[in-house]
């Protein structure tokens, strides 16, 4: 809060000061975090190029399958069609993390790791400034709910697809999402003041998505090749993920089906997984894998066919890649960073990968204290840590975060140290002056005695409960009272009608309250003199 005119050169240094303030919540992101990010999205790359080396088998299958039914064609015409609109929308993702990589200051070399480096992955701004500010998150949002309705006109000119539509249609994996927290868009919810890698991750993992989608409706189509009079010659074996995502968080539930597109009704094919046969229903088996710890993860194993006339059988291998990752919790004061004792702090959290409503939050603190959801505001949270009675060694406040899973459970997050610090004295004030010389007729003008609190994040306001005013004339004697509240008495307000040059006025022992920090004695006192 300022008083009076604003002065350009304090101006500046407020503003200065609002820049290292934005830096250091930069910095509160750490570099474990940065480098688990980068981690994660480097395991969702080779999970990609696996699920194209696949995607190439299935094309592939269709050209053979043209040389002997008419019907291939038909099936492989709408294969292209999901390839075009799939391709389309994982360039145009691909820009974006160009554009974003290339904001943040591009890329380097980095000798050490013999490999190319982000300059800046935690930079903030760049994310905030082309996803929310420039509005590419929302075309972002757009570009997938065009693509994902046209691949659902695809797949429902399919009538076996369009009867059984309850069962696909969860295998279209990619959709566009709405935003969760009221007053806030998409965009803004999962890219505002995000670091660069956090960006480029969440944008591979959609990349991850459409090649996901792709492969599950291009499988499905050369699945229906043959259903209408005759049985197939050429067969295909397939590994298709049915919890939605190739990469999990550590207690997450990762799925897969494991089938053999094409298949003969009449005979089931026997799946193997490293050696041990599953169970197989419908021609297909599904295997969960384990998500206790994190990192990269391949399972393989053999489709058997056995052929009813000559009782030989042939083996087709199999093999996919899925990531596991621990995803780190992002907590971001929203004001300053630190809590300060006695005032609702608050707090943005989020865990990558998961939604706003299943994060929950706590603070551990020698000062007590509490963590509360912001009703509507699904992420928001306010913190409040009491101000301690006398002598008191004040420490760091930790907020651990945990997140519910989908299949049930509740995993650690994360966590994050904070200082807490108490809220800076107010500065006394007779009127709209804290000292120094007043001419009578302002003097005459005044009527009240306030507290303020200059310069300070929080819109914090005081009000004076009572204080004691001095009249030390240049000639005479001192003459005293008490103030009840802010308002100046009469008795006060007669001193000031006629005072005289080198006449003093002082305001002193002044008591004020505040919300959560109680009544009590201001520092300093008022002490004026007429010019």
């Amino acid at each position: 809060m300022s008083v009076g005119k604003t002065n350009p050169l304090r101006q500046m240094m407020i503003n200065m000061m609002y820049l290292v303030l934005t830096a250091m919540l930069a910095l509160n992101v750490s570099a474990e975090i940065l480098l688990a990010f980068k981690t994660v999205n480097d395991g969702m790359l080779k999970t990609i190029a696996l699920i194209d080396n696949q995607e190439k088998a299935v094309m592939d299958n269709f050209e053979k399958l043209k040389e002997t039914t008419k019907e291939a064609a038909l099936y492989q015409a709408k294969a292209v069609e999901v390839n075009k609109a799939c391709d389309e929308l994982y360039a145009y993702v691909e820009n974006l993390k160009h554009l974003i990589i290339e904001e943040s200051g591009g890329m380097e070399w980095n000798a050490k790791e013999n490999d190319s480096a982000y300059k800046n992955m935690k930079d903030l701004e760049s994310v905030t400034r082309i996803m929310v500010n420039n509005k590419r998150g929302d075309a972002l949002q757009e570009e997938i709910g065009k693509t994902r309705e046209k691949l659902e006109e695809v797949a429902k000119s399919v009538d076996n697809i369009k009867k059984n539509w309850e069962t696909f249609e969860p295998k279209i994996i990619i959709k566009k999402e709405e935003a969760m927290t009221p007053g806030k868009t998409w965009a803004a919810e999962r890219f505002h003041m995000v670091p660069v890698i956090a960006c480029v991750t969440l944008l591979t993992k959609i990349q991850s998505d459409v090649r996901t989608t792709q492969q599950n409706i291009n499988t499905e189509l050369l699945s229906q090749i043959g259903k209408l009079d005759f049985k197939f010659n050429t067969l295909i074996p397939v590994v298709r993920v049915t919890t939605g995502k190739s990469a999990v968080a550590v207690g997450e539930k990762y799925e897969a089906e494991i089938l053999l597109a094409a298949y003969d009704s009449n005979q089931q094919p026997e799946i193997f997984l490293s050696g041990k046969p599953l169970e197989v229903k419908n021609g297909k088996a599904t295997y969960v894998g384990s998500t206790a710890s994190q990192g990269s993860f391949k399972f393989s194993g053999e489709i058997v066919v056995t052929n009813k006339s000559t009782g030989e059988k042939t083996k087709y291998p199999y093999e996919l890649a899925y990531d596991v990752f621990n995803a780190p919790a992002i907590i971001s004061p929203t004001k300053m960073n630190v809590i300060y004792m006695g005032l609702e702090n608050p707090f943005s959290i989020s865990v990558p990968g998961f939604r706003p409503t299943d994060v929950k939050a706590s603070i551990s603190s020698t000062a007590g204290g509490s963590i509360t959801p912001v009703a509507g505001k699904p992420g928001d949270f306010i913190v409040v840590v009491p101000e301690p009675k006398g002598q008191f060694k004040l420490e760091n406040a930790k907020i651990n975060v945990t997140v519910n899973l989908p299949g049930g459970g509740i995993k650690n997050a994360g966590s994050g140290e904070f200082r807490l610090k108490k809220v800076p004295a107010p500065v006394p004030y007779l009127g709209s002056k804290s000292g120094g010389e007043i001419s009578a007729a302002e003097l005459r003008t005044i009527n009240m005695v306030a507290a303020r609190l200059e310069n300070f994040a929080f819109d914090l306001t005081y009000r004076v409960t009572k204080f004691k005013m001095v009249y030390q004339p240049k000639r005479g004697n001192a003459q005293f009272a008490d103030g009840n509240g802010a308002q100046l008495t009469n008795e006060m307000k007669g001193w000031m009608t006629a005072p005289g040059a080198g006449d003093m006025l002082i305001v002193t022992n002044i008591w004020a309250e505040a919300p959560g920090l109680g009544n009590k004695q201001i520092p300093g006192a008022v002490v004026l003199t007429v010019k």
